[in-house]
């Protein structure tokens, strides 16, 4: 088994994250349309990884001519580090992870831009916040605790039945020294 924060790290091993994330099952082939830039064999590769580690899993299969064509969705929270992944890693490893992190979020931007000038609109809905709040231990697992239940009610919220779009949103929390 290898370390789960390593796994995640790699950049096309994110790509494949990504592009499953805002999917329920997609073929390989499905994912070297969406994912342009990392040629079949690595991205092949990747996915074996990925499965091998369970981070993502084979939802369907479907017969093609005489080759199966699977279908990879992720593992309900397997993406994710826990505390305790998270304690094990050195500092070098955190940056690093942060770093990808950032990368991923500057990516789903630039493509959102992207996609605005191929539609030849200017209606940039991104909101972006920067904000220093003061608060005590106690207040701040309050805070904590709600903006979780918060952002989960929502996530949960999903209707297949109704035409969705999806958003992006990401909370970086970083203690002062």
């Amino acid at each position: 088994m290898r370390n789960k924060a390593e796994v995640l790290m790699h950049p096309v091993r994110m790509k494949i994250l990504q592009a499953l994330n805002k999917e329920e099952g997609l073929s390989t082939l499905e994912m070297i349309t969406v994912i342009k830039d990392v040629p079949q064999a690595t991205l092949y590769r990747h996915i074996q990884i990925l499965v091998d580690e369970k981070i993502i899993k084979i939802v369907k299969e479907r017969k093609v001519r005489s080759v199966t064509e699977k279908f990879y969705a992720l593992n309900e929270g397997a993406a994710k580090l826990s505390k305790e992944d998270w304690s094990q890693l050195t500092i070098k490893q955190k940056l690093n992870y942060v770093s990808y992190y950032q990368l991923a979020l500057l990516s789903q931007y630039q493509n959102y831009l992207n996609s605005l000038d191929e539609k030849e609109s200017t209606a940039d809905l991104a909101t972006f916040s920067f904000l220093d709040l003061s608060l005590t231990n106690d207040q701040f697992m309050n805070f904590e605790n709600e903006l979780n239940n918060l952002v989960t009610k929502y996530y949960n919220m999903a209707d297949s039945t109704e035409e969705t779009e999806t958003k992006t949103i990401a909370v970086n929390i970083i203690p002062k020294p």
